[in-house]
């Protein structure tokens, strides 16, 4: 099956999009376990490599820790030091992520959130690039249905939500525009772009499933030239609190 990248938005529920269609595929599941490999890699503490991961705002790391759900972890092995090159953290950091990504493609059948994986991997045959975005308003019920897995001493009201949701994508959108110079809003970069709370959640797995499967048919008939319609989610209404709750972002 293809690799399948998932761009989001915060709470535009990437996680439990992503974490499905690995299972549907019985695929490898990248989202924070990139963060665990290329801590094991980089030889720091998976905490201070957390810090850096997509430029996360240091003020919300705790509150997106707690709302990420973790994911049966990959073993790699471990980069020789001198093979680090001297550069300043996030340089290192950026690199090795796009190691562990670029291998990922490599093997296929994986399942990719966020990263840059879309704009790393690029438009290989075997990779579907999907963008996930919805209202604020219903990013924010979302993630309402998930305060109850943060501690009561850092649990937010809707307007910290709110803040939070803007805070991320701001930060996101920073981390791919310095390392790849791209807006990751515009969706010629992807094959589909949906909107999680339009179409839901169910629906928008079921979409991107059948899209992959299309795919991967192709490449495996050697048909050329056939391209992947975009959805922006017109004509299926839903909500992202129809999501199963397990996990986000």
């Amino acid at each position: 099956m293809p690799v399948i990248t998932l761009s989001r938005q915060f709470g535009a529920a990437g996680v439990p999009v992503g974490r499905a269609l690995a299972e549907r595929f019985d695929a490898e599941f990248l989202d924070r376990e990139v963060v665990r490999l290329v801590a094991a890699r980089s030889g720091i503490p998976e905490e201070e490599a957390v810090g850096y991961d997509e430029r996360m705002p240091g003020l919300w790391q705790r509150v997106v820790a707690a709302f990420a759900a973790s994911g049966p972890e990959v073993t790699m092995p471990p980069i020789p030091s001198g093979a680090i090159p001297t550069a300043p953290i996030h340089e290192r950091l950026a690199a090795l992520t796009r190691a562990v990504i670029e291998e990922a493609g490599a093997r296929g059948n994986a399942v990719i959130v966020g990263r840059g994986a879309a704009f790393i991997l690029g438009r290989r045959p075997n990779v579907l690039n999907v963008q996930l975005h919805a209202a604020l308003e219903t990013r924010v019920r979302h993630l309402l249905t998930q305060v109850e897995e943060i501690p009561p001493e850092t649990r937010p009201d809707e307007r910290s939500l709110a803040e939070l949701c803007r805070s991320v994508d701001s930060a996101r959108a920073g981390y791919l525009r310095g390392l790849f110079g791209v807006d990751w809003r515009d969706a010629s970069h992807y094959d589909l772009t949906i909107d999680t709370g339009r179409v839901g959640v169910m629906p928008t797995i079921d979409l991107i499933e059948s899209v992959a499967r299309r795919l991967s048919s192709w490449a495996s008939g050697g048909v050329g030239g056939v391209g992947v319609a975009s959805s922006h989610g017109a004509g299926v209404d839903g909500g992202a609190d129809s999501s199963d709750g397990s996990g986000m972002a």
